[in-house]
């Protein structure tokens, strides 16, 4: 009897304490578990719950492995050092100003494989240090930064795939950096510095942003070998704003299809060079920028190729400009005849915004040719190259022959179809 009793309450006092392997399953307590240098693997399935890391191990999802929540806090927060993502989704839904899915402070983080809807913001780097982020995919709701650091120096970000957020990448007192083969595409600002030096854009791609890159009082930046394109959905839009910036160099970037390719505003000794304007409303433009040195640059197909207002001291010479009236009297591939741009429509138009009606109109284009702008105004490449150079005639003729490939498969696709139709 005594024995029967006892089971009975054994039985009963199991049912109402709480179950201790079910709260073993949660994934905050699988990781507060863990020793140190531990692997984990997450099995496939969804995890309702935000969790903190703040020892050095390591979380790899297995399968599709979906972390969850609309809390106000982030979903995953890493602190400390050491700390490893791999091949995780989340899926943040929150909606206060601040949120962002997934929170990094500390030092030598990786993050990999991670796929990223948020409402808010995506990752914010927090104070940290050596922390890689790449082969990841963030997607937003032009709410919040897809990756947003904050006093964050050495860090590197690549590989990274970030749509329909305020800024791709933004970074703020944040130095060092790398931000290496990322694509961001219809946001506000594709790549966004303020106040932060000595960091490298590299092979980056940038479109269909209000503007690819940003630059603001960023010094010693290296911009190099990024395509910013079909940057144009704003009367403000340019591929390149350089804003405040000194000591800075943008070499071998295609900036394609921008409302402004290059803007220059208020900037001094940068080096612009070996990149392609092409197809841009402006291709480059200065305004009370000096002291900076633009060459090796080729224009192609911009209807205007360069204005400058106020910023005479800067070096603009041996660059290509299709636009130019070329004479080559000794054969070294330098034209004898300069360059020049005038600003006088920009000039009238900052006054006046209602007179970009009249771009390129006859009566325009006599006006400034009656009134010219002061010498001092002038934008002047006074030995502009006879040709482009070889790698960008390369790309220029595969683009032509691509045209005429098309233009060649829809006349004979046409052609077939009124065949088909006669013998019918």
């Amino acid at each position: 009897m005594k024995r029967m009793i006892f089971t009975i309450f054994l039985l009963v006092l199991g049912f109402y304490l709480p179950d201790r392997a079910e709260a073993a399953r949660t994934l905050q307590a699988i990781i507060d578990a863990a020793s140190k240098e531990t692997a984990i693997e997450l099995k496939e399935g969804e995890y309702n719950e935000t969790v903190t890391i703040s020892k050095p191990i390591t979380l790899v999802g297995k399968g599709n492995v979906l972390l969850r929540s609309c809390t106000d806090k982030p979903i995953i927060a890493i602190r400390g050092e050491g700390v490893i993502l791999k091949n995780i989704k989340v899926e943040h839904c929150g909606d206060k100003k601040e949120d962002h899915a997934v929170y990094v402070t500390g030092s030598n983080h990786i993050l990999a494989g991670m796929d990223i809807v948020t409402r808010r913001a995506g990752i914010k780097l927090d104070n940290a240090t050596n922390v890689a982020i790449k082969d990841s995919v963030i997607a937003g709701k032009k709410q919040g930064n897809g990756i947003d650091l904050w006093k964050s120096i050495k860090n590197n970000l690549s590989n990274i795939k970030i749509s329909n957020v305020t800024d791709g990448i933004y970074l703020e007192q944040s130095d060092e950096n790398t931000l290496f083969r990322n694509s961001i595409q219809n946001s506000r600002y594709g790549m966004h510095l303020m106040f932060s030096n000595d960091n490298l854009l590299n092979e980056n791609v940038s479109k269909a942003n209000s503007t690819g890159a940003m630059l603001m009082e960023s010094n010693r930046t290296v911009v190099s070998n990024n395509k910013l394109s079909f940057n144009s959905n704003s009367v403000h839009a340019q591929g390149l704003l350089l804003y405040m910036v000194s000591d800075t160099k943008v070499t071998g970037n295609t900036i394609i299809s921008n409302r402004v390719g290059i803007y220059i505003e208020e900037a001094e000794r940068n080096q612009i060079e070996n990149n392609t304007m092409m197809d841009n409303f402006i291709g480059i433009q200065f305004e009370h920028a000096n002291g900076n040195t633009a060459k090796r640059n080729t224009f192609i197909g911009n209807v205007n190729n360069a204005q400058a207002i106020e910023s005479a001291s800067n070096q603009i010479n041996g660059n290509y400009w299709d636009a130019a009236s070329k004479v080559d009297a000794t054969g070294n591939g330098v034209s004898k005849i300069p360059f020049t741009a005038d600003p006088y429509l920009l000039t009238m138009t900052t006054n006046v915004p209602e007179y970009q009606l009249f771009f390129q109109s006859p009566g325009l284009i006599l006006l400034q040719k009656m009134l010219k702008s002061p010498a001092d105004q002038l934008l002047i490449d006074s030995a502009p190259l006879m040709d482009m150079t070889n790698e960008i005639k390369t790309n220029i003729s595969a683009s032509y022959r691509l045209w005429i490939m098309s233009t060649v498969m829809i006349i004979v696709s046409f052609s077939l179809f009124i065949y088909g139709r006669k013998r019918s």
